[in-house]
C-alpha cells in the first residue's frame, strides 16, 4: 500500500533523533539566508532600474512575489523548528550503544 504526499502530511508524526532535528534546522536556516539574499537582489534590481534590462514589468512582479513568497515560506520552516527544537543540553540517543 502506498501513500499520497497528502496522506503521509496527515500521519503523526515525531522526529525523537535529535542530531537529525538539528540538521534540519541548520539546514533550513542555510535556506532562509539564500532567499533572503535573492529577495534582496531583486529589491536592488527594482530599486536601480535595472529590472527593466532583463524583464517585462508583468513577469518582474510574478518573479517579486515569488520570491518573496519563498522567503516567507522558509521563515515559517525556521520559526516551526525553533518551536519544535530540543534542548541543546539534553542528551542524544546514542546509535552505537549495545
Amino acid at each position: 500500500m502506498t501513500l499520497r504526499r497528502e496522506q503521509v502530511a496527515r500521519l503523526p508524526t515525531a522526529m525523537t533523533d535529535r542530531p537529525a532535528l538539528r540538521k534540519l534546522g541548520k539546514t533550513a536556516e542555510k535556506w532562509r539566508i539564500l532567499a533572503e539574499k535573492r529577495r534582496e537582489d531583486f529589491a536592488e534590481l527594482f530599486r536601480s532600474g535595472r529590472w527593466q534590462r532583463y524583464y517585462e514589468l508583468d513577469d518582474f512582479v510574478v518573479l517579486a512575489r515569488e520570491v518573496a513568497e519563498i522567503c516567507d515560506r522558509w521563515t515559517l520552516i525556521v520559526e516551526q523548528y525553533r518551536l519544535a527544537a530540543p534542548d541543546p543540553e539534553a542528551p542524544t540517543i546514542d546509535r552505537n550503544a549495545a
